[in-house]
């Protein structure tokens, strides 16, 4: 790995621990033990290790029992829907769907697919798009899911029945649905920020 690759992966792995993960935890919707396996699988993913000068995270005893892959650690979805209902007490999935329409949620789940499924349907992503050029056309999360056999999302019916998500692309919505929620992610993005050049 080069220098900057190295560089890239440990600003990225910085980010997500701090402005990712510690909002989720702060707004409750991931637990200590989830906070502490996302932070090992971050760890995993950007290939950190002590020459890096990040040290591997503290790990709770119970975490022995997962193996560190996306493959076989167990993710809580949350409701977006249930999310969007603290907003939008009357319609929450029209806000849902709201969310789905924009480009740049678009992209940014197209982005999430290509690094976390590798059986992405990259064919049906693309004639998804030409679709969407239509005036007419709306994208749902089941529309999504089927088109482009993603599984960040997730459509489900009956009781507690509403689109989930994993909860990274769960923080990218509650940042679109809360100011609040958006401003503190730039905040601790940029605390984040200042003390890994500290670290330098």
């Amino acid at each position: 790995m080069s220098a900057e690759e190295m560089a890239k992966n440990q600003v990225s792995y910085i980010f997500s621990k701090e402005v990712i993960l510690k909002n989720l935890l702060q707004e409750g919707l991931i637990s200590d033990l989830e906070y502490e396996r996302y932070d090992q699988l971050l760890y995993d993913r950007y290939q950190m290790d002590a020459a890096t000068g990040i040290p591997r995270p503290n790990s709770l005893a119970v975490l022995e029992e997962f193996e560190l892959s996306h493959a076989n650690v167990p993710v809580d979805y949350i409701s977006l829907t249930a999310e969007a209902k603290k907003v939008f007490k009357n319609a929450p999935g029209y806000a849902v769907q709201s969310w789905l329409r924009g480009g740049n949620t678009i992209a940014f789940l197209h982005y999430w697919e290509l690094r976390n499924n590798i059986n992405f349907n990259v064919t049906g992503y693309e004639t998804l798009l030409e679709e969407l050029k239509s005036p007419s056309s709306t994208l749902t999360a089941k529309k999504w899911i089927e088109a482009t056999n993603a599984i960040g999302l997730q459509s489900k019916q009956g009781k507690n029945g509403g689109t989930y998500a994993h909860p990274e692309i769960a923080c990218a919505f509650c940042a679109w649905l809360r100011p609040e929620f958006q401003y503190s992610l730039v905040q601790s993005f940029f605390a984040a920020h200042r003390n890994w050049r500290s670290a330098e």
